[in-house]
């Protein structure tokens, strides 16, 4: 027999037995739907975290008081660093010779009123020239802010596109308006292009003003955050030493001590990101494991019923000649079809559950050509796993025993 006719055998006893069939794929098309959606999830966050690194640029990276902190302990203790000031931007600007652009940084919750229209809790960005390049805005209405708005701290504001609709009705309608963020005037002078939300949170919803004005009516003694480009990637690790040096010479600290300041760059987030992610994918991986496993148990069932079934069959073949390899490889061919079936199905409906969740909800997901090469090779390997015993057994039979079967 040839493996073309074991691969028909198989798929006419799904066609013979369709419920029986489908309640025996169950388990794999499961288990393979849910890898698949887990793999097109993950891919889909790593594609779109990427990218938002990369859009502010990889060689980016940022300097404050208290830096990548992960239990409270550490954060009271940064907490009584002295402030990152706008003398330690202006000192970084001056000395590090492979940065590119150096932004200084704060920011605060306001409420927005313009005529009888309130809005509550708005991110209020301050932020020095070059603020564009680093938060990854583009204009669509109006200006961005210069460097002569910040030195001379006029009270004049860019605006997100979702602030832009709720007070004034539309971007075109808000440049030349005067609003109120929290009690002081200011002029809207730009509407940034509309970004949309990030997990579920618009990242259109906000005021950029300069940051000197920002520091005199919010901030006049606070602590900022400087975020520094480097000329290029490779002198990324210049860049930040040099940052490193100038800001503890201005502190006064000795060789050894510890900086009293912190430095994050891309790559530490997306090492955060990376170990949140890898528990939840190994996690999920384990639970469509079982399904696996359960499918596959439940295969290995079916296939013995199916040798029970045709004993005599495997007789007769053995009596025309047929050897156990033969015998073998037909019920190996036969088991890893019905799998491999329930893998396409899963494969399936795991991408189509993924993309639909994508398509609904701020959820990204991305199906790639690896995860179906991997739901196939999943489901192939169960088929020969569980298939293996059901197989060998039948080969064993005894043809003389086998034709007496009834």
């Amino acid at each position: 027999m040839n493996l073309r006719e074991s691969i028909g055998i198989a798929l006419g006893g799904l066609r013979a037995n369709k419920l029986r069939s489908f309640l025996t794929l169950l388990g794999i098309i499961i288990g393979v739907a849910s890898v698949i959606a887990v793999v097109s999830f993950v891919e889909g966050l790593n594609q779109f975290v990427t990218q938002k690194l990369l859009n502010a640029g990889a060689n980016v990276f940022v300097v404050d008081r208290e830096g990548f902190v992960t239990s409270q302990r550490d954060f009271e203790e940064a907490r009584r660093r002295p402030p990152v000031t706008m003398d330690d931007a202006d000192a970084i600007r001056a000395g590090c010779e492979h940065a590119a652009l150096v932004v200084a940084q704060a920011q605060n919750m306001v409420p927005l009123r313009y005529r009888s229209t309130v809005m509550k809790a708005v991110m209020l960005n301050g932020r020095s020239e070059g603020y564009d390049l680093v938060d990854d805005q583009a204009i669509g209405e109006g200006r961005h802010l210069s460097g002569l708005d910040d030195r001379d701290r006029r009270q004049v504001a860019v605006i997100g596109t979702e602030v832009a609709e709720e007070l004034f009705g539309g971007a075109d309608a808000a440049l030349g308006r005067r609003f109120r963020v929290d009690r002081y005037e200011f002029e809207v002078v730009g509407v940034t292009k509309a970004k949309g939300k990030l997990f579920g949170q618009s990242q259109d919803r906000f005021v950029t003003i300069p940051v000197h004005t920002f520091q005199k009516f919010w901030q006049e003694r606070g602590s900022l955050a400087i975020a520094v480009k480097s000329q290029d990637q490779a002198s990324l690790e210049l860049a930040q030493q040099e940052a490193r040096n100038i800001l503890r010479a201005r502190r006064h600290q000795r060789p050894g001590q510890p900086d009293l300041f912190g430095i994050t760059t891309s790559e530490t987030w997306m090492n955060l990101y990376r170990t949140l992610t890898g528990g939840i994918f190994i996690v999920s991986i384990g639970v469509a494991a079982i399904s696996l496993f359960v499918g596959g148990i439940v295969i290995m069932n079916i296939m013995l019923v199916s040798v029970t079934e045709r004993t005599r069959e495997i007789g007769i073949r053995k009596a025309l000649g047929a050897r156990r390899r033969d015998i073998l490889t037909q019920f190996l061919v036969e088991s890893t079809t019905l799998s491999l079936v329930g893998g396409i199905l899963g494969i399936v409906l795991g991408a189509g559950v993924a993309l639909l969740v994508g398509a609904v909800s701020p959820l990204p997901a991305a199906v790639s050509a690896g995860a179906v090469v991997l739901g196939v090779l999943m489901s192939s390997a169960v088929g020969v796993f569980f298939g293996s015993y059901p197989a060998a057994r039948a080969a064993r039979l005894d043809p003389i025993e086998a034709l007496r079967y009834e």
